[in-house]
């Protein structure tokens, strides 16, 4: 556990459940059906269980999205999941996507 800057004996707490990595990857983002929704974005960081991704199009949270995205040197592969928040900053937004249960699956 992390001390609190200043307070030796305050502990602060991470929210997140899972660490974050910084990333850059580019992805295609889609509706439930398979239908382009807001074009390209890509992620800034991600977990076992979510992201933070970043994109130039607006979208509400709740919104259920597929992610196609192609790692550097990997196959390309969908993650479904669920913007959890929105916000606008600068001329984009960034999101937070938490990921469904299910594993992420080669797109064909």
């Amino acid at each position: 556990m992390q001390r609190g800057k200043g307070t030796p004996n305050t502990m602060s707490k991470e929210r997140r459940q899972a660490e974050r990595i910084v990333s850059s990857v580019p992805l295609d983002i889609y509706d439930p059906r398979g239908r382009m929704v807001v074009g390209e974005g890509r992620f800034l960081n991600l977990s076992t269980i979510g992201g933070l991704m970043e994109s130039p199009k607006p979208m509400k949270a709740k919104t259920a999205i597929r992610l196609h995205m192609v790692p550097a040197g990997k196959s390309a592969l969908e993650i479904i999941g669920r913007v959890v928040w929105a916000r606008k900053t600068g001329s984009a937004f960034t999101y937070g996507i938490r990921f469904s249960e299910r594993e992420p699956s080669p797109v064909n």
